[in-house]
This record gives structure tokens, sequence and C-alpha cells, in this order.
């Protein structure tokens, strides 16, 4: 996820903008793509969430928020992390790969990703009930 995410997400929620570059890239450059997901990563720091710093945030390119850990520090919360990891997609190496392909590889990745997550949340308390969207 990146800056979209960051203030898309929520206590019951996790949101994940649709994008299709890095496939591209991996079909250009014959390198395959693993989907996974981290259970925790947005449950180890507090964020402030409030709309000015999400447009100066898209308008930098980097996000800009305040956030806190354990006793207002940076330290993360004593939260559990939990990794899952897919099997590779086996994207062709395709030179110049049109958008129907892209999309078609991007969509198995994205209905792998969903899988994973809906399979394996209950693993992490912190996301048992949450929902998994992906964002055109």
């Amino acid at each position: 996820g990146g800056i979209a995410e960051l203030f898309m997400s929520s206590a019951k929620e996790e949101a994940i903008k649709s994008r299709t570059g890095f496939i591209r890239l991996a079909m250009e450059q014959g390198a395959d793509v693993v989907p996974l997901y981290l259970f925790g990563n947005t449950t180890a720091l507090n964020v402030l969430k409030v709309p000015i710093l999400e447009k100066i945030s898209r308008s930098l390119g980097a996000s800009v928020t305040v956030f806190w850990g354990l006793f207002g520090t940076p330290c993360p919360l004593p939260r559990a992390v939990t990794y899952v990891r897919g099997k590779p997609l086996g994207l062709p190496k395709v030179e110049n790969p049109s958008q129907e392909l892209v999309e078609e590889w991007h969509k198995k990745y994205c209905a792998e990703v969903k899988r994973i997550f809906d399979t394996y949340k209950h693993l992490n308390p912190d996301y048992a009930s949450k929902s998994l969207t992906i964002v055109p």
C-alpha cells in the first residue's frame, strides 16, 4: 500500500488501490510476482487521518501525517504481525504487454490477495472481523 491506502484503511476495513504498473513492469522484465499480505502493519501505529493531511500527502507524493505508538512514541504498539504469501503467479515475459493482458494478470493477482486475506485473517485478532476492499 501507499499514501492512498494509509488514509483509506480503518478499524473495520483494509483498502488497496488497484494499480497495474507493477504487473506491466514484471512482465516486461521477465520477473514474477508473489501475492502476499502482511497482517498487522496497519495496527502497529496509530495514524492521524484528516483530509488536509491526505491532500498534502497526495500533492507531495509522500505521506505527511502524525503517527504514534507505544506511550505516544514512534515505537510500534505490541501487536501481532502475520505474513502470508501465495505462490508466484507465473507471469509470462512480454516485451510490450497489451493493457488487456496486464489487466488479466492483475485480476489474478487481486483475486489471490483477497483469497489470502479472507483465508488467513482469523490468525491475527486485529483483522478477524475486517474486510478487504480493492479500490479501482
